[in-house]
């Protein structure tokens, strides 16, 4: 038991949802237990497992995963108390018992009295959220104009993005938080997927620590920018998506990927890829010469994109069972209460 921490967690310049709800949550549930000066980092929520983990005095891993890179260090790992983790292939990866999983951080949410689930006269509509990186060079806000979807931006402000996850009457998401959150404010939801770089491994992690499936439905490109940016996405380090998303599968995918990033001509590959798409690949299909064509596979693309949103929108959403998902949130708040000492009411 630590006295104090500081929050360790994905950040980024334009900022991501999911990541930021560490941002205010943590502060809600235990006020005054951060300081930016504590001694032991606290890992929470994202997939956060990897060697990207600064070097600390000690370490608290609480529903944290993996899913991108390799393991820490043993370095890190023997400064490091696992309180748990998000789910069973990230407890499988580090060879941990069944009992070090819970499920992800988010689902605390639920004990915060503005994310408790609203009632059904107040739930309208169907809002969209897409992956973070897959924002630029898209057409997915016009497609979503199109289908009659909201579309959500995962950059906006986090609190009032929770809000409006909160009085939603169904999610559509791309991006793994948007489901998390629903599902713990308990609004149906349905996975869909825009590219490989959408992680299979972290998404069957978090479903699978709730009783549920992953069956992602996938979108086509929406302009033709973004055709010619996730075809290159395998080469250039975002190959994440794996087509038969069983857990077998997915541990094989991750355990080869790691191996595939520690030969030579990783590196060398991946920079040549990145060089050719940004520098000849996109500048060509943006150029005045290439306008016509462009505008052609945009209008394709863009009619295609708001079909198979409309039809995301009537396939069959997903929803935890409430004994387990209750079961499984008040699980975390024990955990939380044995490596801070905070008990959350």
């Amino acid at each position: 038991m630590h006295d104090s921490f500081r929050l360790h967690y994905y950040r980024h310049s334009l900022s991501n949802y999911g990541d930021e709800i560490n941002g205010w949550l943590w502060e809600s549930l235990a006020p005054g237990l951060w300081r930016d000066d504590a001694e032991t980092l606290f890992c929470g929520i994202g997939t956060l497992i990897d060697q990207t983990m600064p070097d600390a005095k000690k370490w608290v891993i609480f529903s944290s995963g993996v899913g991108y890179g390799p393991l820490p260090d043993s370095s890190i790992l023997s400064k490091t108390t696992i309180a748990c983790v998000r789910g069973p292939l990230s407890a499988k990866i580090m060879n941990l018992g069944s009992d070090a999983y819970v499920t992800d951080g988010a689902a605390l949410l639920s004990y915060l009295p503005q994310c408790q689930p609203a009632p059904e006269s107040e739930r309208h509509g169907i809002v969209f959220m897409p992956h973070h990186f897959g924002m630029d060079d898209v057409q997915l806000e016009e497609a979503c104009a199109a289908a009659g979807i909201e579309y959500l931006s995962p950059r906006w402000e986090s609190k009032a993005t929770t809000e409006r996850l909160r009085t939603a009457r169904l999610v559509i998401a791309d991006a793994m938080h948007a489901a998390i959150v629903a599902d713990t404010l308990r609004v149906p939801w349905i996975p869909v997927q825009t590219s490989s770089e959408i992680n299979t491994f972290k998404w069957l992690d978090w479903t699978m620590s709730l009783d549920m499936p992953y069956n992602a439905i996938r979108l086509p490109s929406s302009s033709a920018v973004e055709l010619i940016r996730n075809a290159t996405l395998p080469l250039r380090a975002g190959n994440f998506a794996v087509r038969d998303a069983t857990p077998e599968n997915a541990l094989r995918h991750y355990e080869n990927y790691q191996k595939v990033r520690q030969t030579p001509w990783w590196i060398p590959r991946r920079n040549i890829v990145v060089g050719l798409h940004k520098h000849i690949a996109k500048p060509a299909l943006t150029s005045g010469v290439a306008t016509p064509l462009r505008k052609f596979i945009d209008k394709r693309a863009l009619d295609a994109t708001t079909e198979a949103l409309r039809k995301a929108a009537g396939a069959t959403s997903y929803l935890s069972d409430d004994r387990v998902f209750e079961s499984k949130r008040d699980e975390l708040a024990s955990r939380f209460k044995a490596v801070t000492g905070r008990i959350i009411q």
